[in-house]
């Protein structure tokens, strides 16, 4: 595995670890300017950087230049090479995130030995990535990803339903993928090459919504100069979408009810009556029921429609997800903006995990969206998130009680290891027995 070293050419004897590198596989890179060495760092390729702890550098000014590092590129491992007369900076200098500090001379033995620990954790982030890229592949459905078991089971009634359906109702709250799960049945479906037509029904102003749906002839209003074809006819053997069906004016819903009876209507102003070939998806955020007490909404379309319903989960009760999520994300943005942007840093996953996310998973993808085109490295970090993202994660900690923190870690980490509770255990620091004491307590 060769690897790239950044050699801080101030580096006293700096030739002497030149020659004592030469004997690994490494491409070695020199520069003396720190506007320079901090510019290519940004770029994210670099595995290590030996660094100049000069007798005329200052205590701040080595802190500095480790901090600055560190934000560029977490993950790359700082050595620190200089004089070491000073024991107390040495080990400020381990606390603010350099891997290692070498006197000079140089200890060729040691250090030989502290860059194959290097070497190892590099190939296991490798491993890692490439397990994660596996795991993505593995639950990536037809633009959809998902590990929740709820999430799983909606995948495989698709799958079987698709070929077959007719009528189809999908309820969840915004941003939980209600038109992405519909493309999908349509995918999936005898059909797929026919045409797939959304309509915002809450978007329809009222009396032109029977012209918009199924058509209208020539005079039959004013305005109509021509014939005019409605979004039923042009989906033929097709798909139509009928978003925000919960908004649907009540007056014209005994219309929508006999089309999806009778596979019939005319366009306004003819007496010719048509066939509708397509299938029927509504989609709604809003409680339909709720809406059928309070007369808004007709109890029989609600039946007809919900031959089969499908409710989406939100995002906070699929969490599980989000890492899946931000890396579908993250290469569909990449690909889109044309940015390198390797992954993202721990805090800024902290972040995400941490926050409710009441726009769903179209907030997430927001987000993530957002970050690449912020971010000045290659990575995303905390900052280069929504404020409200931050001052809701602390929101979120303030208001759970200490036993909700500890639950959702403990059902976390028996999610992360599938429910091994001797592998969990070990995780969180404490036996198998004491484990099974919180389960029992949390109700896990």
């Amino acid at each position: 595995m060769k690897m790239h070293v950044l050699l801080h050419s101030d580096i006293d004897d700096i030739e002497d670890l030149r020659g004592l590198l030469s004997q690994e596989e490494f491409q070695i890179h020199s520069l003396s300017k720190k506007e320079d060495i901090f510019r290519e760092i940004a770029k994210g390729y670099l595995d290590i950087i030996f660094l100049g702890q000069c007798c005329s550098s200052s205590h701040k000014d080595i802190i500095q230049s480790i901090t600055k590092i560190k934000e560029l590129d977490p993950r790359l491992a700082i050595i620190c090479i200089g004089p070491g007369e000073n024991r107390e900076m040495a080990i400020e200098i381990i606390k603010q995130g350099a891997t290692a500090c070498f006197n000079m001379p140089l200890d060729g033995t040691a250090m030989l030995e502290m860059i194959d620990r290097i070497r190892d954790k590099a190939q296991q982030r490798k491993e890692i990535y490439e397990y994660e890229n596996a795991l993505h592949d593995k639950y990536t459905f037809s633009d959809m990803v998902s590990k929740n078991p709820g999430m799983i089971d909606i995948f495989s009634l698709i799958t079987r339903v698709a070929p077959y359906f007719r009528n189809m109702l999908i309820t969840g709250d915004t941003g939980t993928g209600k038109e992405v799960l519909a493309r999908a049945l349509h995918n999936l479906g005898p059909s797929s090459q026919e045409p797939f037509i959304v309509c915002n029904c809450s978007g329809l102003v009222e009396h032109l919504i029977e012209s918009e749906l199924f058509g209208h002839v020539k005079g039959a209003f004013t305005g109509a100069v021509s014939n005019k074809a409605g979004l039923f006819e042009a989906a033929g053997n097709g798909t139509i979408v009928l978003d925000e069906i919960g908004d649907m004016p009540v007056n014209f819903q005994p219309h929508l009810l006999r089309v999806l009876q009778d596979g019939e209507f005319r366009r306004v102003g003819s007496t010719e009556t048509m066939k509708a070939r397509c299938r029927v998806i509504a989609l709604t955020n809003a409680d339909l029921k709720e809406k059928i007490n309070q007369g808004l909404f007709r109890e029989d379309l609600y039946f007809r429609l919900a031959v089969i319903n499908i409710e989406l989960p939100s995002l906070r009760e699929r969490k599980e997800d989000i890492p899946l999520l931000c890396r579908y994300f993250l290469k569909k943005f990449r690909e889109k903006i044309g940015k390198k942007v390797a992954g993202i840093s721990m805090p800024a996953q902290r972040c995400l995990m941490s926050y409710n996310w009441q726009g769903n998973i179209r907030e997430l993808e927001n987000t993530i969206e957002r970050a690449i085109l912020l971010t000045t490295v290659n990575f995303i970090r905390p900052q280069d998130l929504p404020p409200s993202i931050l001052h809701g994660q602390k929101e979120d900690i303030i208001n759970h009680t200490i036993d909700e923190l500890v639950k959702n870690h403990i059902a976390g980490v028996l999610r992360t290891t599938k429910g091994n509770k001797t592998t969990a255990a070990s995780i969180l620091g404490i036996s198998r027995r004491a484990l099974q004491r919180k389960m029992e307590k949390y109700g896990l």
